[in-house]
């Protein structure tokens, strides 16, 4: 927002402009001048205000010739900061009037006929569900109930940029709603580039995490044509892509895309489950939960790191007991502020015991057990 002198300077050279007399003549007297005077200002002095500074003009002229030159630019750049004060809010005020008017907001769904195809029907053009996912998915529920309609293979994948990384059997199990036999393996396009029978095996291991990831985006690319009310793909997604695909804690396993590829298979299967029950999807908020779970059944990804090379089994566990102690002490420092998810201000964030914690960035290098963290003002997401 410009300052007052620069306001006047900018109406002093407007009315130069206009061709009348010297504002500082005229000016200069009104600023003291009684202010309840008509004189305070001339009609030609309060035109060329008016046209410099439109705000002034929701006053009357009789108003504002009781006032000198410092009011009136008061008056400018009140009005500015309170239109300015409008504007911010007109975008949150917007959004809110319109999610009170959906209770009373209806659209009216024409009938008609639709072949999902060479006709489709208006209603496909509805704005966006905006209730919870979880009342989207169960009354998809209700209206699907437990038999699918016909599934097909031919979605336009092509516009994406992912034509021919679906397996035949991954749309088939796609669209079979509440399928069981779903698994992210049938949307590696390494399979789909396979021929005959064994393009729909889903069995072929994920050799890196990168093709898991392209697996997965592929499944859930695929759901948004298939069933875009279903957002339980993009929950995993998302999941995996908060946790940076469980890199610290799969650094020990051999093989960390499997790992990965049998959790989402086993979210999968449980969504299932909650199809065919008539309730939600696992939530983002809960995925944690269950991938605790998953891994506290699964001792050979705790252990993998362990394994006999040509030693005791057990002189290798007892080599990492070692490390582990000799590693350095627990830093205080905050894991939300790392990737990027603490709401809290730096000074005021602490642990649920009342320990204050740091926002600096608790990178350390893992093949050095006494490594100290980074410790820059930055998050480790996204800096290394």
């Amino acid at each position: 927002m410009m300052g007052v002198e620069d306001l006047l300077r900018q109406a002093e050279a407007a009315r130069n402009m206009a061709g009348v007399q010297p504002m500082e003549s005229s000016l200069g007297a009104a600023k003291h001048a009684d202010p309840s005077s008509s004189q305070a200002i001339s009609p030609e002095d309060l035109a060329v205000m008016k046209e410099r500074f439109p705000n002034l003009c929701q006053f009357s002229d009789q108003f504002l010739q009781t006032k000198n030159i410092d009011q009136l630019l008061r008056l400018e750049s009140t009005s500015m900061r309170i239109k300015e004060s409008e504007r911010s809010r007109e975008t949150e005020d917007r959004l809110a009037n319109n999610k009170a008017a959906l209770h009373s907001k209806f659209y009216m769904v024409p009938e008609g006929k639709d072949n999902r195809c060479t006709e489709l029907h208006p209603a496909r053009y509805l704005p966006g569900a905006a209730c919870s996912a979880a009342r989207m998915y169960i009354q998809a529920r209700e209206v699907i109930g437990l038999s699918s309609p016909p599934q097909l293979a031919c979605y336009d994948l092509n516009a994406v940029g992912m034509g021919g990384y679906v397996t035949a059997r991954g749309w088939l199990e796609l669209g079979t709603s509440g399928s069981s036999k779903l698994k992210v393996g049938l949307f590696n396009i390494n399979n789909a580039a396979k021929s005959g029978k064994s393009a729909d095996d889903d069995s072929t291991d994920m050799k890196s995490v990168g093709e898991f990831v392209l697996a997965l985006r592929t499944l859930r690319t695929a759901a948004q044509f298939v069933c875009p009310w279903n957002l339980s793909y993009l929950a995993i997604e998302n999941f995996f892509l908060q946790k940076e695909f469980m890199k610290d804690e799969l650094r020990h396993d051999d093989n960390p895309a499997k790992t990965l590829c049998q959790f989402t298979d086993f979210v999968i299967s449980k969504n299932s489950g909650r199809w065919r029950d008539g309730s939600s999807f696992i939530y983002f908020g809960e995925m944690k939960g269950y991938w605790d779970a998953f891994v506290g059944a699964r001792p050979q990804s705790k252990a993998s790191n362990f394994v006999n090379h040509g030693s005791r089994p057990g002189a290798s566990a007892a080599k990492h007991q070692k490390d582990r102690k000799q590693k350095s002490p627990r830093y205080n420092i905050c894991g939300k502020f790392n990737t990027n998810t603490c709401q809290k201000q730096a000074g005021s964030c602490v642990n649920f015991k009342g320990i204050p914690l740091q926002h600096v960035c608790n990178w350390r290098d893992l093949s050095n057990p006494a490594s100290q963290p980074c410790g820059q003002n930055h998050a480790r997401v996204g800096n290394h």
